[in-house]
């Protein structure tokens, strides 16, 4: 299953459209929390642009992977981009600074790489100190290829979460996608599955994810995450547990105190009762 991307470009010999100043008192306009919450189970989740704003601007939410990059992709061509969709497992805004594309991930909540990154098979970097990530061109596990030279690869996104004293590092693969065009109509596909279909993580767990930023508001040093019922705090290698949940209007609270999330009454009835804790 793949969520979508957005492959981005912009002629850069071409002049710019804004100022640095008018670009600034944009990026304000449309700032988001920096937060992920999947509750309303009982509607369907919507792809409107229109919707998504009111969600993410007016509402102040976060959203899933392709609520999320459906987004950036409006925001990008609002800016004067030209966006190519594509599908992978995460979102890819890419520009050709110095010839080379660079990746941009605004799906993959805390386990994302949380900063650009070249599109470069090899790269390795330090994204939340000290967590590692790494991309590489190659084939993934279920391939039923034999033959090596014939193979399909993909570019796959890992992570090391600790990397070893003795230059040892044990890597996780987290994603892998490709460059294939993807329509609108292939997100619909894709979204309707992963927000009603039992199987799907977003229909079996309550989670909600905020990025923790430095006394400078420039880095991200870690994140508060909630999953079904416990909150932890991660920042670089400590981890430690906020708070544990023993009914639903504790997690509710929590949600509000730690996240800033504020459910309306319709959205607290609409979680199922298997859901629900307590």
């Amino acid at each position: 299953m793949s969520d979508p991307t957005a492959l981005t470009q912009l002629q850069i010999d071409s002049p710019p459209r804004y100022t640095k100043t008018q670009l600034q008192d944009y990026l304000k306009v449309i700032k988001l929390p920096q937060k992920f919450l999947d509750s309303p189970a009982h509607k369907t989740i919507t792809l409107d642009s229109y919707g998504l704003f009111a969600k993410f601007v007016e509402r102040r939410r976060g959203g899933r992977c392709m609520e999320n990059n459906t987004f950036l992709g409006v925001v990008l061509r609002s800016l004067g981009y030209e966006v190519r969709d594509c599908g992978g497992r995460i979102s890819r805004a890419m520009s050709p600074y110095k010839e080379e594309w660079y990746v941009v991930d605004v799906g993959m909540g805390s386990m994302g790489p949380n900063l650009p990154y070249p599109l470069r098979d090899g790269f390795e970097t330090t994204s939340i100190a000290p967590r590692k990530i790494r991309l590489q061109f190659r084939a993934i596990a279920e391939s039923q290829a034999s033959n090596p030279r014939t193979v399909t690869k993909l570019w796959c996104y890992d992570v090391c979460y600790n990397p070893g004293q003795d230059g040892t590092d044990k890597w996780t693969p987290v994603y892998a996608f490709t460059e294939t065009e993807f329509l609108p109509q292939d997100y619909e596909v894709m979204s309707w599955f992963t927000s009603t279909n039992p199987r799907s993580f977003f229909t079996r767990y309550v989670t909600c994810t905020k990025m923790i930023m430095d006394e400078e508001k420039e880095v991200i040093i870690g994140n508060n995450t909630l999953f079904v019922d416990t909150i932890r705090e991660t920042i670089g290698d400590d981890r430690k547990v906020l708070r544990e949940c023993k009914t639903e209007g504790e997690r509710i609270q929590a949600l509000e105190d730690i996240f800033d999330v504020r459910l309306t009454e319709d959205e607290k009835d609409g979680l199922p009762q298997d859901k629900r804790l307590g």
